[in-house]
């Protein structure tokens, strides 16, 4: 039995193993991507500009830092957790059923997509699902927000500081998420297009143009990039059964990262708290290790127990 699991291996899920590493538990890192998106990059049109990632640089090396570590890292994909007489049942597609003291859950959360032609070909090439991650790159230029929710005004905010023009296009008529509603509403440079919906997203090699549609009414927007902030929708199912999630199923988390079942922790973006920024989930993950490490210490020593 390993004294600790832990699921995902983005920024969260790889902090969390460094830390139980240096503790010197007797972990297991369960993921199916080592890094998770952390470091990916947009190109526009243009000559290639340099672009600072906010702990892509650790996040590479935590994941060379665990990938050396062969009895501690596991590639493959987790298809159901279980709580049993005390210890936690990790079964995993290809190689069977993992038992652990303790269990971290950092499998991270999915963007909703943009499902309409040209947008999946255009993906990283000017058009993204992360305007804060990538706000610097538009330096005065045009750029567009799609959504309603705070994550995406606040993606419209980071850019108007940078961009010469913002688009925030929101596709039905969902009240814009306060207090930073009335911010947007007074920024010149923001252009706020309610009720319309993104018809195709235009290349060929670069994003370079969106079209619109509301009602018999199109727009073309001449922009040089385009984010997605439609919402996330948490990887959390393979625990939801045995932990509170909130309503929208994101892993409700206490300020120790402690889920509603004891030996329970979890971190970064499956969590309630949508940490959305790499370092923060270096935090978020480190954390709650620290906090499974204190669980593991006020049990009486067991098995696997350096």
């Amino acid at each position: 039995m390993y004294d600790l699991i832990i699921i995902g291996g983005g920024p969260a899920g790889l902090a969390a193993a460094s830390y139980a590493l240096g503790k010197r538990r007797n972990f297991l890192l369960i993921y199916a991507q080592l890094g998770g998106r952390a470091g990916a990059r947009q190109s526009l049109v243009g000559p290639p500009a340099p672009e600072y990632l906010a702990g892509a640089e650790a996040v590479r090396q935590l994941g060379q830092l665990l990938s050396a570590q062969a009895r501690h890292v596991l590639n493959d994909q987790v298809d159901r957790v279980e709580h049993m007489d005390g210890s936690f049942q990790v079964a995993t597609a290809q190689h069977g059923v993992y038992t652990s003291t303790t269990l971290i859950v950092a499998t991270g959360a999915a963007a909703q997509q943009l499902d309409v032609p040209g947008a999946r070909a255009l993906l990283g090439q000017g058009l993204g699902y992360s305007a804060t991650t990538h706000a610097p790159l538009l330096g005065g230029r045009a750029a567009a927000v799609v959504g309603a929710s705070a994550r995406a005004l606040r993606g419209a905010l980071e850019l108007a500081h940078a961009a010469a023009q913002v688009f925030l296009i929101i596709p039905d008529q969902t009240p814009l998420a306060a207090p930073m509603r009335s911010a947007v509403a007074h920024l010149p440079n923001v252009e706020v297009l309610v009720g319309y919906q993104v018809r195709e997203v235009v290349g060929p090699m670069h994003l370079t143009e969106l079209v619109l549609v509301r009602d018999h009414d199109e727009r073309r927007l001449r922009v040089d990039a385009a984010f997605i902030a439609l919402g996330l929708v948490p990887n959390s199912a393979i625990v939801s059964q045995i932990v509170h999630t909130n309503s929208a199923g994101f892993i409700q988390v206490d300020q120790h990262n402690a889920t509603s079942l004891p030996g329970l922790f979890a971190a970064g973006d499956v969590t309630s708290t949508q940490v959305e920024q790499v370092l923060i989930a270096i935090g978020d993950g480190t954390r709650a290790a620290m906090s499974a490490h204190d669980y593991l210490l006020q049990r009486k020593p067991g098995p696997g127990v350096a």
